[in-house]
Parts: structure tokens; C-alpha cells; sequence
């Protein structure tokens, strides 16, 4: 059950958003909030304390609260957008092309792009973006490595009025604008890639299988599998004893690993085990991201387009920042299927 406080919070934060409440337009006093809510005034207190930490309202003695105008910036100033990433995302050639996509849009609007990475552990920090807006960004967007971990720092974002995008994953549950690959499909490529060649007995090697990224890809797959008639299960890449005896054992035939660099150790693995890449075993990853993965080799992938990416969430952010009351919109770039035969064969009968 939501809070009283925070009724009454967020109440009058959409009136403000939407232009209902202009700045300087005086709030209803403590008493008048306190009748129209049935509350009492500590409650109407903590409501308008909330209100005034967020930085949308101003609190004058003798008079009352009144809506707080924007800071406006100094005309010198230069026009910003943050780009956020999260301590756990490495950094990898996905990363340059994204932010490399971002930038091909911002500039041309006239805008400088700050790179924020927050080195600490466990959820995005209100500091950090207190330090981004401080610095200017109008408009962030964001590349978590587990969203539901920021919902607190989505919830921020929102009461503070800040236009923000997220970047291949998302909160679940918590509509947000986000930008990233079509996961769903990119599993049932991947799927298509080994039972077109006749695999039968598949497996989904995941990673962080809590990502809502890697949960859309085994999906897709696992709906492919069934499509096919085929058998499929899931196993994460760190049960490597027991991926070994399934592959050995003939149980296992196809692989698609949820990441290149899940496939690279996957594919590693089964060599230092006297298996053979496709020999014994076809494997299919997902990124097209093999050159780093496995320097001077290549394997079959779902090839995401990085820098398309990169492009659209910043297509997205700006129109955030020109409607900052809009629909959040949910962007899905088309994956590839590359079938290379590296590391895709017919299965030994």
C-alpha cells in the first residue's frame, strides 16, 4: 500500500510535470493539504520535504511553498547528455559502438556527450546523477548491469523531472524507455541456425540468467526448440562438469550460448575436454562479438547492431527531452542470424 506522504508527493510532482502548477504558482497550505488528503501535518510535512529534496518547489517563511523554476543555464554553457554505464559491464567493443552511435546523432544537434562510470558495487548511486545533472546533462542515458537494482535510481530520475533511456536491459515490471536488440527473435535464430542442420538434443548455455536480455534470449530459443520438435534444456556456463558429460554423452548436440564471451568459454572448455567445435558439438553465440572473444578465430553469432543502437536511444533521449511527459516506448532493433561453419556442422550420426 503506497504511503500516505507519497500520495500527496506524487500528486502534486505530476502537477508540476505537466504544467498544470507553473513556477512560482504558490502550493495549498499544510492545513488546506492536511483536510483535502484526510492526513495529519507531519505527514503533509514529509510530503512537501520530498517535494523540496526532489528540487521542484521552494519553501519561503511567512508565505508558504511555491513552485521552483528550472535552473537556467548559462547561455555559454554547453549542451549535454550523459551516458551511464554500471560497474559490472565490461568494457568491449560493444560499448565504443554504442556510445559511437549516440554520438553520430547528439553532435549534430549540438550536443557533448559526458561518459559517467560508476565504479562502485551494488545499485546506480543518486550522487552520480546528482554529479551528471550538476554537470549539465539534460537528458542520461543509461546501460545498467542489473536494472532492477535501480529502480530507486529510475524513481529518482522520474521525481527529478530527468529524460532518461535505457540500454539492452530493462526493470521488469517498471515501464521505462528503453532501446535494445529484439532478444526474443535473436533465441529463435540462433535456434533455427542448429535445427536446420538437423540438431535435435539442444542446450541454452546462460550467464546472469536474472537479466532480462539473457531471460528473452533462452526464450526465444526454448521457443524455437519447441517449434522444431526439438529437445532443449538450459544450463548455466559454470556447470561445466555437466555440460562436458552431456556433450560426451551424445545428450547434447547444439549449443547456443546467451553472450559471445559465454560461447568463448564455452568453446574453450570443450576443447581443454578433448571435444571438437563442430565436430562433436555446433555452438551458436550471441553478440557478434567473436573477434574479442576468441582473438584470430570466429564462430557463428546473433549479431546485434551496436551502433544502431547507440543511434536510437539517442533519437529517443532527445525526444525525452523535448516531451518529457511522453508514453515511454519500448524500441526493438532487428538481430541477425551469422551462421558461420567455424563452429556450426550436421551432427555425427
Amino acid at each position: 500500500m503506497t504511503p500516505k506522504y507519497e500520495i500527496i508527493h506524487q500528486t502534486i510532482l505530476k502537477q508540476i510535470q505537466s504544467g498544470a502548477l507553473n513556477p512560482d504558482d504558490p502550493l495549498p497550505g499544510e492545513d488546506d493539504l492536511a483536510r483535502e488528503y484526510g492526513v495529519s501535518l507531519i505527514t503533509v510535512r514529509r510530503a512537501m520535504a520530498e517535494l523540496k529534496q526532489d528540487g521542484v518547489i521552494k519553501r519561503v517563511r511567512g508565505r508558504g511553498s511555491f513552485v521552483k523554476a528550472p535552473e537556467k543555464k548559462p547561455r555559454s554553457a554547453e549542451r549535454v547528455i550523459a551516458f551511464l554505464l554500471s560497474h559490472d559491464n565490461n568494457a568491449a567493443v560493444s560499448i565504443t559502438r554504442i556510445i559511437a552511435g549516440v554520438m553520430d546523432v547528439i553532435s549534430a544537434r549540438g550536443y557533448k556527450l559526458l561518459v559517467e562510470w560508476d565504479v562502485t558495487s551494488g545499485p546506480l548511486k543518486t550522487e552520480v546523477i546528482d554529479r551528471l545533472l550538476g554537470a549539465g546533462a539534460e537528458g542520461i542515458l543509461i546501460y545498467p548491469f542489473d536494472p532492477d537494482e535501480d529502480i530507486r535510481c529510475c524513481e529518482y530520475l522520474e521525481r527529478r523531472g530527468v529524460p532518461f533511456v535505457m540500454i539492452d536491459r530493462y526493470p521488469h515490471g517498471r515501464p521505462v524507455e528503453y532501446v535494445g536488440i529484439d532478444n526474443l527473435e535473436g533465441g529463435r535464430g540462433a535456434c533455427r541456425a542448429l535445427t536446420s542442420r538437423g540438431h535435435t538434443r539442444l542446450a541454452a548455455v546462460t550467464n546472469l540468467d536474472f537479466l532480462s536480455s539473457e531471460k528473452e534470449r533462452v526464450m526465444g530459443f526454448l521457443d524455437g526448440a519447441r517449434d522444431a520438435g526439438a529437445e532443449a534444456r538450459v544450463i548455466n556456463w559454470k556447470d561445466g562438469d555437466e555440460l562436458m558429460r552431456l556433450v560426451k554423452d551424445r545428450g547434447v548436440t547444439g549449443l547456443f550460448c546467451v553472450s559471445d564471451r559465454v560461447a568463448a568459454r564455452t568453446i574453450q572448455r570443450l576443447r581443454n575436454a578433448g571435444l571438437d567445435v563442430p565436430g562433436d558439438v555446433s555452438v551458436i553465440g550471441f553478440d557478434d562479438c567473436w573477434y574479442e572473444a576468441i582473438p584470430g578465430e570466429s564462430f557463428a553469432s546473433v549479431r546485434q547492431d551496436f551502433r544502431g543502437i547507440g543511434e536510437t536511444a539517442a533519437r529517443a533521449v532527445l525526444r525525452r527531452m523535448e516531451n518529457p511527459s511522453a508514453p515511454t516506448v519500448k524500441t526493438l532493433l532487428k538481430a541477425e542470424t551469422i551462421e558461420r561453419p567455424a563452429s556450426l556442422a550436421e551432427p555425427k550420426t
